[in-house]
C-alpha cells in the first residue's frame, strides 16, 4: 500500500469514527427528549409531571447540541470533499505520466 493510499484510509477512516460519535450524540438526544416525555421505558416522569418550563429547557439544549453537530457534519462534509479532490487531482497526475 502506498502512502498516499495509507494516509486516505487513514481520513477516511476518521471520518466514519467521526460520523459514528455524533450518531450517538444524536441517539442520546432523542433519548433525552423520549425519557422527559415518558416515552422510553422504563420512565421516572409521566407527560403530566413535566412542565412546559422543564420541555423548553430541555428543548433548548437539545436544539444546541443538534447546531453543534450539524456543524461538525458540514465540516466532515468538506472533509471527505477535499479528499475527493486530492485523489482526483492525483488521478490526474498518475494518468499524464
Amino acid at each position: 500500500m502506498t502512502e498516499l493510499s495509507q494516509s486516505i484510509t487513514l481520513l477516511l477512516s476518521s471520518i466514519a469514527v467521526e460520523e459514528m460519535a455524533l450518531a450517538h450524540i444524536v441517539n442520546g438526544e432523542a433519548e433525552k427528549i423520549q425519557y422527559v416525555l415518558g416515552t422510553l421505558q422504563p420512565s421516572l416522569f409521566q407527560p403530566e409531571d413535566v412542565s412546559v418550563d422543564n420541555l423548553l429547557a430541555i428543548n433548548d439544549s437539545v436544539q444546541r447540541i443538534m447546531e453543534d453537530v450539524l456543524l461538525r457534519e458540514v465540516m466532515l462534509q468538506m472533509k471527505l470533499s477535499n479528499i475527493i479532490i486530492a485523489l482526483e487531482k492525483n488521478s490526474t497526475r498518475t494518468h499524464r505520466t
